[in-house]
């Protein structure tokens, strides 16, 4: 009775042991995050034919990271629009295969380390000819919908040029080249890597035309925790520095051309023969011979080709590692390239706890080279540059270019400042000799920023943020010249990184606007017309003024698209005030010495013609400090805007610039008294004297002359007696917004 009692003890006390053991397991398991994942077909980064079990260069890794982060994964198959629409509502917790925009990271979280780059590129069949994007002209072409280079494609390359073509838009870069390949498309535009592995597949070929390189990543919804994607990038980086990582298995398996199989049956032909001809040894010699010698060379005609199949799809693979690493105009390792080799250079010298230089180099006049000779001779000068500088380094230093007119070298076995000095010096004067452009000679120097490891920085990404802040320091000193990093170095150069990165953001965000101010007949003070006066409304500093940011523009270049787009907008402002009935209304707009090149008077007369206007109500003001650098070109282009209708006007006039030789060969209608020689109408008779001259000297060249900053009646006064045609300043009017300008315009009177 005993044992029977204990024997059902026993048994209770198993049958609780397991009950309380599923119950830890389910926890457990229920305490496993669940990581929803969305997925679209996107090979070979991402692929969902089998919606169950999607593939891809992004799975392998993500589902690596899962493994090592106990993370169970949700993947949600769905077109792009859909993932989207998901990830706005907060449905999704990643989505993989996304190329990173400014425009998105204003939406989503994107993570650090970039999975794969790539570019955008143009198909056609193989029958039709398409060289540039000007031969797209009403073609119909086929456009992955919500694709950044798609809208690329659109927004930028093609109204750069200003081609009217077709878009066809379809939900993957597949349908994209079945399109073609149906001839329902006559060019599709895809991503480079997905390209190059499907186009043989569809017998379209590519046009060389190559644009928009982007990045790969994966995001969050920008509500989501950071947690995910700081995952990601821990996990990501560490398989980007081990050469054997599932990350580069990845790469190797999913970017190598598909095997061809068409010659499998010759293989199974060759192995019956073989085994044919062996069975029948032994019967008929004279037949054995015989066929022996037609297998044989058979076998050898295959083999040939199966070694032509290999060797292709070995170059194959070396065009998409080039295409990955590489850059296409100078064949130096790219960006990627670079940091790949500079994680490697890193964990080299911290195991042999030795230094490493990092030199960060900007060209000074690539800019001048793009303006004045267009951009192919600034590639040719880049690809020269790139040739000399790696002549200039030893064969342990890593040059790579890092975009633009940027390079940077890897130093490794530094033993002192001074190694990093010396290489820093054999750079520059490599670039003293000129360096030949066709019939051309062009000089070209280098900024450069010297950051040490370990005594910058102790981080790869720190130590060439602050290479770069030495470079910028070099440039404000002089440029053609190197520098080493200082931690004082860093606030003024950040800063001006800062402004430079808001100002370039500035026209994507609408930050800019134009203020009006009336130009004034002296004679009834009647309004003949307004200027146009650019504003920024920076979030951080406020309301600015051209003063402020201007020389900043011109230093980047930045000065270009501005231009352009205060030009665009004037023009379409003076439209909108004629049709609320404001006639007979002048626009005048500052342009800069650097806007005058080849592709001003395309963009003036495109300008003019969308927004319906005369080009005889346009009038631009050159600065008079233009005669100092104006040049054949720049001489061409003023006559050719004279000859268009447009009417110039000479800036700032008086303030010591001014060749009356080289104005008496230029076009100018117009000249405006600078505002600090009317402010001095009101003091001592000698300063007056000055503005009367130059009015005396505008009549006598038969040019009409404009005061600008008339702020008293004195002033006013003595300008109108002087038969001074046209005034501006705040007697008349101030700069107002266009809405508040409207009713002066209309009544043709200042507003005070």
């Amino acid at each position: 009775m005993l044992g029977a009692r204990r024997k059902s003890c026993l048994l209770w006390f198993a049958f609780f042991s397991s009950l309380t053991f599923m119950m830890v397991v389910s926890v457990r398991a229920d305490d496993t995050p669940v990581v929803r994942v969305g997925v679209f077909e996107n090979p070979p980064i991402v692929s969902i034919r089998d919606p169950a079990h999607p593939q891809g260069i992004a799975i392998d890794v993500l589902d690596y990271v899962a493994e090592h982060e106990s993370w169970r994964v949700q993947y949600i198959p769905a077109a792009w629009g859909e993932l989207l629409r998901l990830m706005d509502a907060g449905q999704l917790d990643v989505l993989v295969g996304i190329a990173y925009s400014e425009e998105r990271a204003r939406k989503y979280k994107f993570n650090r380390e970039s999975l794969l780059g790539n570019w955008g590129i143009i198909y056609r069949r193989a029958n039709e000819v398409i060289l540039s994007p000007l031969d797209l002209e009403k073609k119909r072409v086929a456009l992955m919908r919500g694709s950044i280079h798609s809208d690329v494609f659109v927004k930028s390359l093609m109204q750069g040029f200003d081609v009217a073509f077709t878009p066809i838009y379809v939900e993957s870069y597949t349908e994209a080249l079945e399109a073609l390949a149906q001839r329902h498309a006559d060019a599709a535009v895809v991503n480079r890597t997905f390209g190059a592995l499907n186009a043989q597949k569809y017998d379209v070929v590519e046009t060389g035309i190559i644009f928009n390189p982007i990045y790969i990543h994966y995001a969050s919804p920008s509500g989501a925790s950071p947690g995910l994607l700081q995952a990601i990038d821990k996990q990501l980086t560490m398989l980007k520095a081990d050469p054997q990582s599932i990350y580069y298995r990845s790469l190797k398996h999913w970017l190598a051309l598909p095997a061809s199989s068409h010659w499998s049956p010759w293989l199974i032909w060759t192995t019956v023969g073989v085994l044919t001809i062996l069975a029948l040894v032994t019967v008929i010699a004279i037949l054995l011979r015989h066929q022996v010698q037609r297998k044989t060379g058979e076998l050898r005609f295959k083999t040939e080709q199966l070694q032509d199949e290999i060797d292709r799809r070995r170059q194959a693979q070396e065009r998409l590692n080039r295409i990955a690493y590489f850059d296409g105009l100078t064949e130096l390792p790219n960006r990627e390239g670079f940091r790949q080799a500079l994680a490697q250079a890193f964990d080299k010298t911290q195991r042999k706890q030795a230094w490493l230089a990092l030199l960060f180099i900007d060209l000074d006049r690539l800019k001048h080279v793009n303006d004045d000779m267009g951009h192919d001779a600034g590639d040719l000068l880049l690809k020269k540059v790139a040739q000399r500088l790696r002549s200039s380094l030893r064969d342990q230093d890593h040059l790579s270019r890092f975009g633009g007119d940027e390079f940077v070298v890897i130093v490794q076995g530094a033993h002192a400042p001074q190694d990093a000095e010396q290489v820093a010096t054999r750079m520059l004067r490599c670039l003293d000799a000129p360096i030949e452009l066709g019939s051309s000679q062009v000089y070209v120097t280098a900024s450069i920023g010297i950051a040490l490891y370990p005594d910058d920085a102790q981080d790869p990404e720190v130590l060439l943020k602050h290479a770069d802040t030495a470079m910028y320091q070099a440039k404000q000193q002089g440029k053609n010249r190197y520098l080493f990093y200082h931690a004082r170095q860093s606030p003024r150069a950040v800063e001006r990184l800062a402004s430079e990165t808001r100002l370039r953001q500035a026209l994507e965000r609408e930050e800019l606007l134009l203020h009006y101010q009336p130009v004034v007949d002296l004679s009834d003070r009647r309004i003949v017309g307004v200027e146009a006066l650019l504003r920024w409304n920076d979030p951080q500093r406020g309301m600015l003024l051209p003063a402020d940011f201007l020389a900043l523009a011109e230093d980047t270049g930045l000065i270009v698209p501005i231009g352009d787009w205060v030009l665009m907008q004037s023009c379409a402002q003076l439209r909108r005030w004629r049709e609320q009935g404001v006639r007979d209304m002048c626009l005048c707009v500052n342009i800069s010495s650097r806007q005058v090149g080849d592709h001003f008077i395309k963009t003036v007369d495109r300008i003019l013609r969308e927004s319906y206007l005369s080009p005889a109500l346009l009038e631009f003001d050159i600065a008079e400090s233009f005669m100092l650098t104006v040049d054949g070109k720049g001489r061409d282009t003023l006559h050719c805007l004279d000859e268009m209708g447009v009417r110039l006007t000479l800036d700032d006039f008086g303030t010591g610039y001014s060749n009356l030789n080289h104005l008496k060969q230029l076009p100018f209608k117009r000249i405006k008294i600078d505002r600090s020689l009317v402010a001095k109408i009101s003091a001592e008779p000698e300063d007056m004297k000055i503005a009367a001259t130059i009015l005396m000297m505008g009549q006598g060249l038969d040019l009409q002359v404009l005061a600008e900053g008339i702020e008293t009646e004195r002033q006013f006064e003595f300008l109108r007696d002087r038969s001074c045609a046209l005034g501006q300043g705040n007697l008349f009017s101030p700069a107002y917004a266009p809405e508040k300008l409207l009713t002066a315009l209309l009544s043709s009177k200042p507003c005070h």
